[in-house]
């Protein structure tokens, strides 16, 4: 039920309900996006360990630093790194068109297509509706917009960190790699490490992307209860 006063614990509790017993229809309408959104990642997370972080960590072992090369690597990351932005708000649509489906239903319908569900105008009015949202009814309640903020903040970056491991370890072994081979010893790196490392990237974005995915629905029942509260006040004044 959308139009319902919740407390925080209700928000978290309706929306990982709503989470897990719609999975398969969210899967089957976002798999294509989260195949973007993993391809992307590993892209920027490979760019910033394989080109930039070599030439940060040997930066002062050069007495005549090749400029120019590195302007293409941050050119290149800064590029991949808001082609990721752009990922992230391609696979909340996903979740946006979910919980569009959730108000007007009740339930998540299976996609009518094999390739899933992709982002339309109606996207951006939602986007632009949650914006308003934020600065007229949404600062009155202030402190529940803030708890599901710093929860579902919490919660993403410790799943996160445990999807990311790959990446920071392979990351570490190769900050270590560079710093040696700065100072003088071989860089002891494998030919096949460069596609390793760029699997592993893809691997760890896609189960990301289900990860992120989830964050959007408990924001979707503070608003349900936020929106409750404000018309019940409306009334009450009435």
């Amino acid at each position: 039920m959308f139009q319902k006063t919740r407390s925080i614990a209700s928000i978290f509790y309706d929306a990982y309900q709503l989470y897990t017993e719609n999975f398969k229809q969210l899967f089957r309408a976002s798999w294509p996006i989260a195949i973007i959104y993993a391809l992307v990642f590993a892209l920027a997370t490979y760019l910033f360990i394989s080109d930039l972080l070599p030439i940060v960590v040997t930066l002062p072992a050069f007495s005549a630093t090749n400029w120019g090369a590195v302007l293409m690597a941050s050119c290149l990351t800064l590029a991949a790194q808001l082609l990721f932005v752009l990922a992230a708000l391609l696979l909340a649509s996903t979740a946006f068109w979910a919980c569009r489906e959730h108000k007007t239903t009740g339930t998540v319908p299976r996609p009518a297509h094999w390739w899933g569900v992709w982002p339309g105008l109606w996207y951006i009015k939602m986007l632009w509706k949650s914006v308003c949202f934020l600065f007229r009814p949404g600062l009155r309640h202030f402190g529940t917009l803030f708890a599901t903020f710093f929860i579902t903040l919490l919660f993403t970056a410790v799943l996160t960190l445990f999807c990311e491991l790959p990446a920071i370890i392979i990351g570490i072994a190769n900050i270590k790699a560079y710093a040696g081979a700065a100072a003088g010893d071989p860089l002891g790196m494998p030919d096949y490490m460069g596609k390793l490392t760029f699997a592993a990237f893809v691997i760890a974005g896609f189960i990301q992307a289900y990860v992120h995915l989830i964050t959007v629905f408990p924001f979707y029942y503070a608003y349900g209860s936020i929106d409750t509260l404000e018309k019940e006040r409306k009334r009450i004044k009435l």
